[in-house]
């Protein structure tokens, strides 16, 4: 089968190859792979900067990125209930990977289904950018809160922004200019474009800051904080994740759990139509590594999702 693998690390480390077709060992199950959406984390991996990134692909053994995996049951382990050939799922396959190639094999308890009306596309684009948004802002904020979003135009700026407004939040979204639209889109009520305005020196103060690529020390940001505020970030360099943390209740990271119960729970939001993912951009395996670039380099508005 065709695969993207890593070879090296740098922007060029992506490379489309023939591998092996993964086999299903007991407890398993074995898809093709009809989507897989493009994560911060693989681009972290292919580059290893921030170095967390070299590090976890070396612990991890990962050979072939991307995690958001929707597609059609191929083959079933040993034990495995619940599933059959045929159905249409989707994963987090974060303690795996393999998505960006023909097949993807994880543990079964990994899949969720989809309902029969939505689309590969739309599911991949889901399982960690949705856990992000739900846990960043579900049942976490009240009407008429401040909240500010760094990063708001790539692949879960747009859903984490729709689950604010859900709230009843007024939402500041943080980008490059040509993400500004993504973003309006969302729902965000005001849009800065990080090259031309700073946001740790507004005047305004939020009860929420949601930091998806952090370029600023915590303690720079935490004075947009009102006093009760909190600061959460996802990811970034490391040494601004590392350093001038305040007391946990204030900043700190956003611990994301991750697994099937959040890809479900998103799932269930887009097929009742609360909130929708915005797709950036469709690239065939193909054009992967090209397209993966384009999106570490932050030119792609949304989410980038990676077909056969």
């Amino acid at each position: 089968m065709k695969a993207v693998v890593m070879r090296g690390y740098g922007a060029d480390a992506f490379r489309v190859e023939d591998i092996a077709v993964p086999s299903v060992r007991r407890g398993e199950v074995r898809v093709r792979v009809m989507a897989c959406g493009a994560n911060a984390s693989d681009w972290e991996f292919a580059t290893g900067r921030p170095f967390y990134g070299r590090l976890a692909r070396m612990v991890m053994r990962v050979r072939v990125a991307g995690s958001d995996v929707a597609g059609v049951v191929d083959a079933v382990g040993e034990v495995v209930t619940g599933f059959s050939v045929g159905d249409r799922v989707v994963a987090d396959t974060f303690e795996s990977f393999g998505g960006f190639a023909g097949f993807c094999v994880a543990k079964a308890d990994r899949w969720v289904r989809l309902p029969d009306d939505m689309d590969f596309t739309t599911a991949a684009a889901l399982p960690q950018s949705g856990a992000i948004a739900i846990e960043a802002f579900e049942g976490k904020l009240a009407p008429g809160q401040r909240v500010l979003i760094n990063g708001g135009g790539g692949g879960a700026g747009p859903l984490a922004i729709q689950m604010a407004k859900r709230a009843g939040a007024e939402v500041w979204a943080v980008d490059n200019a040509a993400k500004q639209a993504v973003m309006h889109a969302a729902g965000a009520d005001h849009l800065i474009d990080h090259r031309k305005t700073d946001f740790a020196t507004l005047s305004t103060t939020f009860d929420s800051i949601l930091d998806l690529v952090a370029t600023r020390p915590m303690r720079t940001v935490a004075g947009r904080l009102t006093p009760t505020g909190q600061y959460r970030l996802v990811g970034g360099a490391t040494k601004f994740i590392i350093a001038g943390a305040l007391p946990p209740k204030r900043t700190g990271l956003l611990v994301v759990p991750q697994g099937p119960d959040m890809t479900r729970r998103m799932v269930a939001l887009v097929a009742r139509g609360d909130i929708m993912p915005h797709i950036g951009e469709t690239a065939p395996l193909a054009d992967a590594p090209a397209a993966l670039a384009r999106m570490g380099a932050g030119e792609i508005a949304g989410k980038l999702v990676i077909t056969p």
